[in-house]
């Protein structure tokens, strides 16, 4: 079992809630004429216009609630449209809450700030990244040295898109050649089913192979890095960070990311019991991916569980004892856990079919995409997934042979069904039930299960217990 870094408290009385402090979101825009300038609110007003849409959700994250208002005001008296603000998302701030603004009648999204793009699949979306100032003399400056005659691949996060052609043109003087990426929503609607729809992500053309260009990312540490950093298999990475005006370098990260990801892998390999973590419910093909999930470990002969537990958090998944690893659904930037204060691994759906599969080496290759890891998924043979029957393998994390507890085998599971027992009288049979397994083996299994065996207990009647609430029970005096 991983170690907890910081004490994670499953159980309280709430008070530390009460008394957290909380920083208010540092508010950018201070007038309407700001709001408007800052947030594109005249080209969002035309998007509703041309959409003809009449209830219209503006999600926000957190970092940008203090301008929410102001936004709202603005686009209120430029569209006939009524306008409602979304601040607390179900999952990720970065993915568009569709259920939430389904659950106002909502007929079209905006969505503000920092996103994954990933695919919508019922309500249109306009993306406002934000037009964050990069120093460009500065940026060349430092890259001079680092990036002198090579072939870069420029990208960004998404509040930086709006600067990558003038940076692109500063650097073709230092660099070999430079491929510029671009955002293809940056300044259209995306209309899910339309023709000729422009798809959110980041497109680029490449002369030669991606594994002869170095990355130059602009934009700060973030999940979108990451992503790109694993995705993309360039022969060397570099971040400038805008607003610390630092360039630093990234390739060792990569690799200290890489190994820590194959240690969960086998981690994973070692697991019984797997738990599906629904991590988004507004991503194109998210049911298609937990369903081939099931069928990915039920061949394995695996037992899964499935939890939509919201935003992920250590205490949430700490109450699932049983379960020794976890593959969770999300969008490509929040599936790339860190699980070390975790106390199982959280793997990636691509990281469990590397997991189970017997004869797929991992060359590095990342796949986060759900469509990609479909196709992936549909090469691969029933042959090629989980152990050899009654072989045991050998567990990298141990160091020992390890023997898989089959679940959905009926040949092992006819001798191995749990039964639950108080006194000798059989309560229930639970056919390859792990969680029956794991509560066999606790020392406490709730009231009325603990009597020693051999022991009949008197039966009893039902009584009324006590009434109202925990600090006032109405049989208590005042």
């Amino acid at each position: 079992m991983s170690q907890v870094n910081t004490p994670v408290a499953i159980d309280n009385d709430g008070s530390a809630v009460l008394e957290r402090n909380v920083e208010p979101s540092k508010q950018l825009a201070h007038t309407v004429a700001e709001a408007v300038e800052l947030y594109d609110v005249d080209r969002t007003a035309a998007h509703i216009a041309e959409g003809g849409y009449s209830r219209v959700a503006l999600q926000f994250p957190d970092e940008l609630l203090a301008d929410s208002t102001l936004v709202s005001a603005a686009l209120q008296e430029r569209t006939e449209a009524r306008v409602f603000i979304l601040a607390d998302t179900s999952y990720g701030s970065c993915c568009v809450d569709e259920v939430a603004a389904e659950h106002y009648a909502a007929d079209a999204v905006v969505h503000y700030g920092r996103t994954c793009l990933s695919l919508t699949t019922r309500l249109p979306v306009v993306y406002v990244f934000g037009r964050d100032a990069v120093d460009v003399a500065d940026l060349c400056a430092q890259c001079e040295s680092e990036l002198q005659g090579s072939r870069v691949l420029l990208v960004s996060d998404v509040q930086y898109a709006h600067a990558l052609e003038d940076i692109g043109k500063a650097l073709r003087g230092i660099c070999k050649e430079v491929a510029v990426s671009r955002i293809a929503v940056q300044d259209c609607a995306y209309v899910p089913g339309a023709e000729d729809a422009a798809e959110p992500g980041r497109l680029w053309e490449l002369e030669h192979p991606i594994g002869e260009y170095t990355m130059l990312y602009v934009g700060e540490e973030s999940l979108t890095l990451t992503n790109l950093l694993v995705t993309q298999r360039c022969q060397s990475a570099f971040s400038y960070a805008p607003q610390t005006r630092t360039l630093r370098a990234e390739s060792a990260r990569v690799n200290r990311h890489l190994s820590r990801r194959y240690h969960m892998v086998q981690r994973a390999r070692d697991a019984n019991v797997v738990g599906i973590v629904v991590g988004t419910l507004a991503a194109v093909r998210y049911q298609s991916v937990v369903d081939a999930l099931k069928q990915l470990i039920r061949r394995a002969g695996k037992k899964f569980y499935v939890f939509v537990v919201g935003k992920l958090n250590v205490a949430k998944l700490a109450n699932f004892p049983e379960i020794e690893a976890y593959v969770l659904v999300a969008c490509p930037e929040n599936s790339l856990v860190d699980s070390k204060d975790f106390y199982q691994p959280v793997v990636t759906p691509y990281e469990l079919l590397l997991a189970l599969s017997r004869s797929h080496e991992w060359t590095g290759d990342y796949i986060t995409d759900f469509h990609a890891f479909l196709n992936e998924l549909d090469q691969r043979t029933d042959d090629d997934v989980g152990d050899e029957e009654d072989v045991p393998h050998f567990s990298l994390v141990t160091g020992t042979l390890r023997q898989a507890r089959r679940y959905n085998d009926p040949r092992a599971s006819s001798s191995r069904d749990v039964t639950v027992q108080s006194g000798s009288t059989e309560i229930a049979q639970y056919m390859g039930s792990a969680g029956a397994e794991h509560l066999l083996a606790r020392a406490f299994r709730g009231l009325g299960h603990d009597d020693q065996e051999g022991e009949d207990s008197e039966p009893m009647l039902a009584v009324d217990g006590l009434s109202g609430i925990a600090s006032k029970y109405t049989h208590e005096t005042k």
